[in-house]
């Protein structure tokens, strides 16, 4: 039976609003011994690190959570910023005291795997006037200690932590050339899989449900073709599978789960979750602020349908006139 010590959390943010980028988070953590795939999916990081799993345990220390938990746009971004950026100090992307943050370098070490550059759309270039928007990097600092010292302990790092951000105009022409938002969305949750797969060469991951899909089997076939795609199980609940690509040396062997509400079982995709958002929400933030910046009165907007369509109808003619093309700005399905 094979075992992994790498273990791969994904979750995505922004499938559903016709405005702003889709956003694929991941986190993945290399353990102290490998586990097989009943292991991996017996897991609890939770425990195991003596993390918080309820916003309501911030104040004991570092929490992570579906990102819908700790989040609401009625409770503001604070509470998930400080917990996205305590793990990104971990990373060394916070500010030496002192010093301004280089937004750039913060935005290039979180999206390594982004396959436009932001400069390619007016509206996300500019660094926010304030970051974070809402945290202070000194209690982050703070925060970031015990969840090293945690880490430490448990003899468990991470190896990787990110977002891989799809444009609109990248999102558009997947849509395009696949035919459907289902599609277009499975492709970037493998790219980054396939990205950490070919890294380590022995990958167990953990993702989110895709929507309603129980059966995974022809689209990981289709995505990786070098592959060897094998059922191990498929429910409402959970579908499993193990891919091995033979004539090659080492053991290049990928376990995948799809679990329907994964978040709250396994800490890696919690963690995703809310880098997924944080990504998404910082991204509208600067969205909105660029096109402030040319009508003050304009009302912001998260991008969700509704919400979505009144902002299209009040910038018609603003966008007329600053020549932006649809196609760079709408979700076209």
């Amino acid at each position: 039976m094979p075992h992994y010590q790498h273990i791969l959390g994904i979750d995505e943010a922004g499938l559903g609003p016709i405005l702003g980028p889709l956003t694929i988070g991941y986190s993945a953590f290399a353990l102290p011994a490998a586990l097989s795939a009943d292991g991996v999916l017996k897991l609890d990081l939770w425990q195991m690190l003596g993390l918080g799993r309820e916003p309501a345990e911030r104040k004991k220390g570092p929490v992570v959570c579906d990102s819908k938990v700790l989040y609401t746009p009625a409770r503001g971004l604070k509470a998930l910023e400080e917990e996205v950026l305590c793990w990104l100090c971990l990373q060394g992307l916070e500010p030496q005291a002192g010093t301004a943050p280089d937004f750039g370098a913060f935005w290039n070490a979180l999206c390594p795997l982004a396959r436009e550059k932001r400069g390619l759309y007016d509206w996300y270039f500019d660094p926010p006037q304030r970051f974070p928007l809402e945290a202070d990097w000194s209690r982050m600092r703070l925060r970031a200690q015990p969840l090293a010292r945690a880490l430490e302990s448990a003899g468990v790092s991470l190896s990787a932590l990110g977002v891989a951000p799809v444009f609109e105009g990248e999102l558009n022409a997947a849509l395009r050339r696949l035919g459907n938002k289902s599609r277009a969305e499975f492709e970037c949750i493998t790219r980054v899989i396939g990205h950490l797969w070919r890294k380590h060469g022995k990958l167990a991951v953990l993702c989110d449900r895709q929507g309603g899909r129980e059966r995974y089997g022809r689209a990981l076939a289709r995505e990786f073709p070098e592959a060897e795609v094998r059922v191990i199980h498929e429910s409402p609940k959970l579908s499993t599978y193990e891919l091995t690509v033979s004539g090659v040396g080492g053991d290049p062997r990928l376990f995948v789960a799809f679990k329907e509400k994964g978040e709250g079982d396994h800490l890696p995709i919690a963690l995703a979750s809310m880098l997924a958002k944080y990504l998404r929400e910082l991204s509208m933030h600067q969205f909105n602020a660029w096109f402030l910046k040319h009508d003050p009165a304009l009302k912001p907007t998260a991008g969700y349908y509704t919400d979505g369509k009144r902002w299209l109808d009040d910038t018609a003619g603003l966008r007329r006139a600053i020549g932006i093309d649809d196609a760079r700005i709408v979700r076209q399905k």
